[in-house]
């Protein structure tokens, strides 16, 4: 930018001598309308546009009825940004253009941004980066014809998911207009499965050496989709270079960006056959016969003009050039009717440079008509050369994208992509969107194979020797233990995931050859230490990882696990107590819980009132006073907890609800004692802490294992670091657990289950596993992204894991787990009785007879009071007879229960005769008793004597 300045201050003399045009047009004469050009007349790109500029000159000039004149003012940049800022400064100030079309170059991109708002001049660029202090909302001005670099990206990322590529290489030059590419590629790669696993970056003014250079480090890596997106001068020595170091060759897969796809015109006939196989995405015109005719008219023209420059294709930046010209002349037509053809420049007021006020570069005046005719361009929708030109909140809107093979002398065309649709081969479909190698044509592939490549080096027993890392473990030596062989100068790792490895690697197809390297940074016991074994492969320093390592989401963004070849969940193991059940002086209430008392004792009482209110009307041993009647109800109720009722029961309702609470006390009963059995002769181990929630609660301190990634989870779980405590033997697991607290010890071991299965056995009685498991992704080796060995190592894996070799390695080094009981397999049992959905059946049919019983009551007395007077004797005849033999039954047993002178109104009282002249004293005997000698009459006399009366008064 400090090249451009200078070259400003140099032009300021000439600039501010030159004196503006006035055009002031009559009412019926043609307005001129000067437009300045901006080219590098030198390179066949700037001439190929010149010519189409012209003929767009010519073509609007021509129609007839136009109120304006197109007039061209043609600066040259020679190449350069100076050489153009130079240029456009010079047309502003100078020639006071209406509109300028830029020269192609990102660099230059955001000056002239700043001098097209500033002097309000309408300003077309075919460059698509810019920075984010232009865009158009903050630089209206400065008008974008390029498509948009996320679009672009999206297209790129379908193709590459459409052969189902896991991962591809970027080449770029350091240009602003392809580094912005970046960004938008990598996320779209990422969201379509795949990722960019390196980008590699190419000077704008690359020598030989640096190209090559950058093409052995391509042949190096073991990824084979390369993304090419360098200037079209690059990119043909790219190429050529490529070729002569045999890339071009089988197995690779290259995809050209449309920067340089829309330049392969351009491209020397002598370099098309060194790119055959390359896929390319370019900018898509649709067909159109005023195309065709532009092309015959064009090639006609440039020939004359241009007899020793050999172009095969008209570009897309050459055709927006032309349709570019054509939206200013059209804008310009409606700016002219609506100022009746007055065109009028005011430039700002200057003075000379002096010591005092120095020359501004940008002091040049604002153009009264700009902001009509850029609200003219943007509002005007016209279908052009390139297809339909139109702007959506100041941007070009072309995102429609032609997928390419090069192929013989030229390009093939094997598929379309669009924005809505995605990937198809032709552009006239109407589906959902999508991105499948059934959506385009057959490709021939670098090497002239139709086969389509894995886009990985093929392993095999020719390549190099895989570097394998291992990590280095100080204690748990079932799974790690590195030793170096000193005989045979190697490192020797043993261990339960190596053997594991041995025996998968085996069975490979291929014979693949490798070594093992620990990995020693002096860190061995801290935190991460795991994770950044892990990230030495995603480095490249280890092809891959073999060891303890758990497949978890965080890792997996930047290298590749194989299938897990061991489940290890996340668990916890703490001390266990004893308990014998009698360690509590209310240890018989232990069957059941506090709410299952108080609701037991609850429905029994709530059985008492009930069988008391269907009682107490008829039934005298449920009468008495306030006291006795409340002892009854409480006495019956829990008698019948050992089937000891006594009373006689009269009413049909107390008969089902006692006999259906006898059931449920049968239950009650049984359950209980069976219960309380166990708890006495069954001695227990529980848990000394339940769930991680309760050490969280209470503060406690927890042990983890050293450089495992368990200590992120206890921390997203809600632990201070205060209260974690990390361990490396399982002997410190257990001498941390004995001591307990927070001052020498932990009240809980966190760890995948595995490591604390080991460190179980031998303190199978001292401590069990607790609580929930969390579930992780289990144990599985590290390779690179997209490495083309992982999937035949996963399948590998699969094989290998189902077979009787996989239980006889965990049985070396683990032991025969059936000598200690599996903790997980032994949790505490639960004592307490829950008989809830009985007492709700017990209690629904409670309630249910005592509904009953009071609607009967209420509406069934109400009928008895208008009844026969008769029957109401009856009945309190039968009543009376049914006390008097209650209380023959107490004679019988000796007692009447009745004191002298309530036997003698109570005799009195019933005023009644035995009809066969006989006492029932003298049918009892003799009797030392005689206050039990009462007279008795039969239920079956009154009745008969109640009929007899009937018949009498009939």
């Amino acid at each position: 930018m400090s090249s451009v300045f200078f070259v400003m201050i140099f032009l300021v003399s000439f600039t501010r001598a030159a004196s503006p045009p006035v055009v002031g047009p009559t009412e019926n004469s043609t307005v001129t309308v000067h437009v300045g050009v901006i080219l590098d007349f030198g390179s066949a790109v700037g001439m190929v546009r010149k010519t189409c500029i012209a003929m767009a000159i010519d073509d609007l000039n021509a129609i007839p009825g136009r109120r304006i004149r197109l007039v061209v003012h043609w600066r040259d940049s020679h190449g350069s940004e100076t050489g153009a800022a130079s240029a456009a400064l010079n047309l502003i100030k100078s020639v006071q253009v209406k509109a300028i079309i830029s020269p192609d170059a990102s660099e230059l991109a955001d000056l002239l941004a700043n001098m097209a708002n500033q002097a309000h001049i309408p300003t077309f660029s075919f460059s698509a980066a810019i920075s984010s202090s232009h865009t158009p909302a903050k630089s209206p001005y400065f008008i974008t014809m390029a498509q948009n670099d996320s679009t672009q990206a999206r297209a790129i990322a379908a193709v590459i998911k459409a052969y189902a590529w896991r991962a591809a290489i970027l080449v770029h030059d350091d240009t602003l207009r392809r580094i912005s590419l970046v960004p938008d590629l990598t996320d779209e790669l990422q969201a379509n499965g795949a990722r960019l696993h390196r980008r590699l970056v190419i000077p704008f003014a690359a020598s030989e050496v640096i190209i090559r250079d950058t093409l052995h480090k391509l042949a190096a890596m073991r990824t084979r989709i390369i993304i090419v997106h360098v200037s079209f001068p690059i990119g043909s020595r790219f190429f050529t270079l490529a070729h002569e170091m045999e890339m071009m060759e089988d197995g690779y897969v290259w995809v050209i960006t449309s920067r340089l796809m829309n330049l392969f015109g351009y491209t020397n006939s002598s370099v098309i056959p060194l790119m055959q196989g390359v896929l390319g995405v370019k900018t898509y015109v649709p067909n159109s016969s005023a195309l065709d005719d532009f092309r015959v008219r064009w090639k006609q023209r440039f020939e004359k003009e241009h007899p020793k420059i050999e172009i095969s294709e008209l570009e897309v930046y050459a055709l927006w050039a032309y349709d570019a010209m054509q939206a200013i002349a059209t804008a310009a037509e409606r700016t002219s009717s609506g100022l009746n053809g007055s065109f009028h420049f005011a430039p700002s007021n200057s003075n000379m440079a002096t010591d005092s006020n120095p020359v501004d570069l940008f002091d040049f005046g604002v153009s009264p008509i700009g902001p009509k005719l850029l609200q003219s361009i943007m509002g005007n929708t016209f279908t052009g050369l390139s297809g339909v030109i139109r702007f959506v909140d100041g941007q070009f809107q072309s995102p429609d994208f032609k997928i390419v093979n090069v192929v013989g002398k030229g390009e093939r065309g094997i598929g379309y992509w669009t924005p809505a649709s995605g990937l198809s081969r032709s552009m006239i479909m109407d589906k959902n969107y999508s991105a499948n190698v059934e959506d385009l044509a057959g490709v021939i592939w670098p090497g002239g194979s139709t086969a389509i490549p894995n886009g990985q080096v093929k392993m095999s027993g020719s390549t190099k020797r895989l570097k394998i890392g291992v990590p280095k473990k100080n204690g748990f030596s079932e799974f790690m233990k590195v030793d170096f062989d000193k005989k045979n100068k190697r490192w020797n790792p043993t261990g339960f995931p190596i053997d594991v490895f041995n025996g998968v690697m085996k069975t490979m197809p291929n014979n693949v050859n490798y070594d093992f390297f620990p990995y020693e940074n002096g860190h061995e016991d801290d935190a991460g230490y795991y994770d950044e074994v892990i990230y030495q492969v995603y480095l490249e320093k280890f092809d891959a990882v073999v060891g303890d390592t758990t497949i978890i989401a965080n890792r997996s963004n930047y290298v590749e696990f194989t299938q897990p070849y061991v489940e290890s969940d996340i668990a916890m193991i703490v001390p266990v107590k004893h308990e014998d059940g009698t360690n509590c002086p209310w240890w018989f209430l232990k069957p059941l819980t506090k709410e299952m008392w108080l609701t037991t004792i609850g429905l029994f009482l709530f059985k008492g009132i009930l069988v008391w209110i269907f009682e107490h009307d008829k039934n005298p041993e449920f009468q008495g006073s306030f006291p006795q009647q409340a002892g009854k109800i409480i006495s019956f109720c829990f008698s019948t907890l050992v089937f000891a009722n006594r009373e006689k029961l009269l009413s049909n309702y107390s008969r089902i609800v006692v006999n259906l609470w006898t059931f449920v006390v049968l239950i009650l009963v049984t359950s209980f004692t069976a219960n309380l059995t166990s708890i006495l002769t069954v001695q227990k181990l529980q848990p000394s802490i339940t769930d991680i929630e309760s050490l969280i609660k209470n503060g406690e301190c927890v042990g983890y294992q050293n450089g495992s990634f368990v200590l992120e989870f206890l921390k997203e779980q809600g632990f201070q670091d205060s209260k974690l405590k990390a361990y490396a033997t399982k002997e410190d697991y257990a001498d941390a657990l004995s001591k307990g607290g927070c001052k020498d010890g932990v009240s809980a071991i966190v760890d995948e289950i595995l490591y604390l299965k080991v460190a179980l056995k031998n303190y199978c009685g001292k401590y069990t596993v607790a609580g929930r498991t969390y579930p992780t992704g289990g144990f599985g080796f590290v390779f690179q992204k997209g490495s083309a060995i992982v999937t035949d190592v996963s399948h590998a894996v699969l094989s290998f894991t189902e077979g009787n070799k996989m239980v006889d390695i965990e049985k070396r080094w683990f032991g025969d787990q059936t000598t200690c009981p599996d903790p997980l397999q032994t949790p505490a049992t639960n004592t307490n009785i829950h008989l809830f959905p009985l007492y709700i059946v017990a209690g629904a049919a409670s309630a249910l007879a005592l509904f009953v019983y009071i609607i009967y009551h209420v509406y069934g007395c109400r009928c008895q009071r208008g009844g026969d007077s008769k029957e109401s004797s009856l009945s309190n005849d039968v009543g009376a007879t049914a006390q008097v033999e209650m209380v023959q039954e107490h004679a019988n047993n000796g007692e009447t229960g009745l004191d002298p002178g309530e036997r003698s109104e109570y005799s009195n009282a019933e005023g009644v005769s035995n009809t066969d002249g006989k006492r029932e004293n003298d049918q009892l005997g003799p009797s030392n008793h005689p206050e039990a000698a009462i007279t008795i009459i039969s239920v079956s006399d009154i009745i008969s004597e109640e009929e007899h009366h009937n018949v009498g008064g009939k």
